[in-house]
């Protein structure tokens, strides 16, 4: 099999940062302020708890199987035909979920810049790329996410700076005042985005320090909770109750920064950037389908599947939906219990399975 290369664990950290926040940063303040409204800031905070569960999880598991990928160790857990079926059901997962990806990219793009383009293009264009880092291997998308990401923190903090004059307190009150219930229901959403961070346990073999591996997890997910949070206060404290009225809120925040006539287009910049990073996401996605199928299969070399699956991808991204309503309304509905299943469900199961082989064999060899 082809050598994805070690990634370090600043690289896993802006991996982890960049599968969640790549699209939950454009789409979840509108999402969760739809329901929560004034509140939508505390439901990335209710997600990060989630988070951690999942960490805990996958590095647990990755500690008892490191030369594993959840893949692999599905088959060695569950046996050779539950297992072989579950660890399909994963590539099929992530080729669905990364179809779902793009299409969330070229939504967005035909929204704010290119509306007369065809979705086939932006499909076809991104997958092109991303399958190209994925021949690379691994440690080549690692270096892109830990050239891209200090740029993407510096800019997300400036055009905070900026906005700051549009923004107005009294938008931020009163807090908290929607009940318990339908904050925690604004939190769904959320909580499975920040799920993704389970991607985890298909690299957790080509990490440089996998006795690292569970604090750079949590690191990454505290910073996700981070950014969604101020980003939440930043889009209410600007728009107010409108925010849930609006498909792509940081968009419109990015919009509005600006000094003077000399530091203006911040969102030309912003964009750039953010491409970049959904091929961070688009790309670990693609290679958790290539690396599953291969393992599945017992393939020699990964880069024999990658066209095939990139058409698949493709087409995936633009049969799944007719246009951005249909997939806002899937995004807020069928994935929560979708993606609860895959990131954190069968993990925990596994986790199990593994304790009680665990236990079981130390009592026959005390």
């Amino acid at each position: 099999m082809h050598d994805p290369g070690k990634i370090s664990g600043l690289q896993m950290v802006y991996l982890l940062i960049n599968v969640v926040g790549a699209t939950a940063l454009v789409f979840l303040p509108g999402l969760t302020a739809s329901i929560a409204g004034r509140d939508a800031w505390v439901a990335p905070l209710l997600a990060t708890l989630p988070g951690f569960y999942v960490i805990l999880v996958i590095t647990a598991l990755g500690r008892r199987f490191p030369d594993r990928t959840i893949v692999q160790y599905i088959e060695k857990l569950l046996g050779p035909w539950l297992g072989k079926i579950i660890a399909f059901f994963y590539v099929l997962f992530f080729l669905h979920v990364n179809g779902v990806i793009v299409r969330e990219f070229g939504e967005l793009v035909a929204a704010t810049i290119m509306p007369q383009t065809p979705q086939v293009v932006y499909a076809t264009l991104m997958v092109a790329v991303c399958s190209y880092g994925v021949y690379q291997g691994l440690e080549v998308i690692a270096r892109v996410m830990e050239l891209v990401y200090p740029m993407m923190f510096t800019l997300f903090g400036l055009i905070l700076i900026l906005v700051s004059g549009h923004m107005q307190l009294a938008n931020l009150f009163p807090m908290l005042q929607h009940d318990f219930k339908t904050i925690i229901r604004a939190s769904l959403n959320p909580i499975a985005w920040r799920g993704e961070v389970f991607l985890l346990g298909m690299s957790f073999p080509y990490l440089a320090r996998s006795d690292l591996a569970r604090r750079n997890g949590i690191i990454a997910v505290l910073v996700i909770g981070l950014i969604l949070t101020l980003n939440a206060i930043a889009c209410t404290a600007v728009f107010g109750v409108t925010t849930g009225r609006l498909n792509f809120a940081t968009f419109e925040l990015v919009r509005l920064a600006g000094f003077g006539t000399f530091l203006t287009r911040l969102d030309a910049i912003w964009i750039i950037i953010w491409i970049v990073g959904i091929f961070g996401k688009v790309a670990l996605f693609h290679y958790a389908a290539i690396m599953g199928t291969v393992q599945l299969l017992r393939l020699k070399d990964h880069r024999t599947v990658i066209v095939p699956l990139s058409i698949l991808l493709i087409a995936l991204s633009l049969s799944q939906f007719e246009n951005l309503t249909e997939m806002v309304a899937w995004i807020t509905g069928p994935w929560i219990p979708y993606a609860y299943l895959f990131e954190m469900g069968i993990p925990t199961v596994l986790l199990l399975l593994a304790f009680l082989r665990e236990k079981s064999a130390f009592k026959r060899n005390p």
